[in-house]
């Protein structure tokens, strides 16, 4: 019996070529019986092992689980039963029960895991010798095309379930190594990029991101390199609300040193320098050019005497505290931003900080000016909100006397001393 347990679905059927049998994709099973899907999925991939009842217990209990979970038990294990009856395996008893242990009967029924089998073909194709070049490469690939998604994502939460992803991404991220060292040497980089492309597309993570920004360094495409970074702290900020590495940011100081692979004329160049923003709107971009900007900001004040103030924007509940609820701060989140970009003006920059937070450089503005600024802000977040349960913080600095940017790292509340700070909403 071949088992899925990579990626999305979970599910079991006679072989891997069969459909997934319907009981699988049964709305009463998905959404009723949670405790029996990950009894199931802790049976399969443990076969060959008996399992501790009390081990059992915790998992589809909780440490605090009653008395009365052992009667529970024994009724998800009956109701169990008569789910694999209905997938049309020939008869017999597939959950073996011994003195307070329970398991798959791996006798009467083998099993194939598509997680186990990838990780034989990863350590397989790790322990080739590198002069087995084209065949250690073929083997990397096969490797890493049979992991198609995270392990039982359906319980992320699992501590077994996260421990055991935290060593099949481990391996991937072998693979992926290995086989990127073996194209760089044969000058086939451009083969790691349909690769990385297809891991992120199901799992952000900065490894792939970096993987594709040495190949494109690697083949003297700095430009390209560029648009990764850039791709890669939108994603990891915006979706992943976490800042890029110090290894990541060392990646973006390569990709502004790299030389071009040739020479461009000033109309190619005043093209790929256009402005894409829409017009009268603050001017929105990734958080390692806003540290650009901002230090610019600091020298021109020097210059000309102009004044630039920082406004660390939070969206909290209406009492101050973080929102935990992820799906509502990122809607709130989003609507924080609509409301600076229209509120500020075009000449201003933001950025994204935090799943909560925005920066925005105001140039050529006094301090008295900044409160109308953060009023706009504060009148089009409320008609987006439309819930008096949320409010904004603000954190005002001249950008002459503000700390070094990369010392911000939380909100700062009212009445600081020497600071400024404003709440709305």
């Amino acid at each position: 019996m071949f088992v899925h347990m990579l990626g999305v679905p979970f599910y079991v059927c006679t072989d891997e070529t069969q459909e997934i049998h319907e009981i699988f994709t049964s709305p009463m099973l998905r959404n009723r019986s949670v405790k029996l899907l990950r009894l199931l999925a802790c049976l399969l991939y443990h076969h060959g092992e008996m399992i501790d009842r009390s081990r059992l217990l915790t998992m589809l209990y909780g440490e605090d689980h009653e008395e009365t979970a052992c009667n529970n038990l024994r009724a998800v294990i009956f109701r169990l039963r008569r789910i694999l009856e209905k997938l049309g395996l020939p008869e017999g008893n597939y959950i073996l029960s011994r003195k307070g242990t329970y398991g798959w009967n791996e006798e009467l029924c083998p099993l194939k895991i598509d997680a186990e089998l990838f990780t034989v073909q990863a350590e397989r194709a790790l322990a080739m010798e590198d002069e087995m070049t084209e065949e250690k490469i073929k083997a990397l690939k096969e490797a890493v095309s049979r992991y198609e998604g995270s392990f039982l994502p359906l319980f992320e939460n699992e501590t077994w379930v996260i421990q055991e992803e935290l060593r099949y991404r481990e391996q991937l991220g072998e693979c992926m190594e290995a086989l990127y060292l073996l194209l760089e040497n044969e000058n086939r980089q451009r083969e790691i990029l349909p690769l990385c492309t297809g891991l992120l597309s199901m799992m952000p993570d900065e490894k792939w991101y970096l993987l594709q920004i040495r190949a494109f360094l690697s083949m003297k495409e700095p430009a390209m390199a560029n648009c990764i970074y850039e791709e890669a702290v939108k994603v990891m900020v915006d979706s992943l609300g976490r800042r890029p590495s110090p290894e990541f940011t060392r990646i973006f100081q390569s990709v502004n040193k790299s030389p071009e692979k040739s020479l461009e004329t000033i109309g190619e160049i005043r093209k790929m320098l256009a402005d894409r923003e829409v017009p009268g709107r603050a001017y929105y971009c990734s958080f390692p050019s806003f540290i650009d900007a901002y230090r610019i900001s600091g020298r021109l004040m020097q210059r000309n005497r102009s004044l630039s103030f920082l406004i660390l924007c939070t969206v909290t509940t209406s009492d101050g505290h973080i929102i935990e609820n992820k799906g509502k701060l990122e809607k709130l989140s989003g609507q924080l931003k609509e409301a600076i970009m229209e509120s500020a003006r075009s000449s201003d920059m933001m950025t994204r900080y935090s799943m909560s937070q925005y920066l925005l450089l105001l140039n050529g503005i006094t301090r008295e000016e900044c409160p109308l600024v953060t009023g706009r802000i504060d009148q089009k977040f409320r008609q987006a909100a439309a819930s008096p349960n949320y409010m904004i913080s603000y954190y005002i600095s001249s950008v002459k006397d503000v700390p070094p940017l990369s010392a911000i790292t939380e909100y700062r509340k009212d009445g600081e001393a020497g600071e400024q700070a404003g709440r709305g909403v």
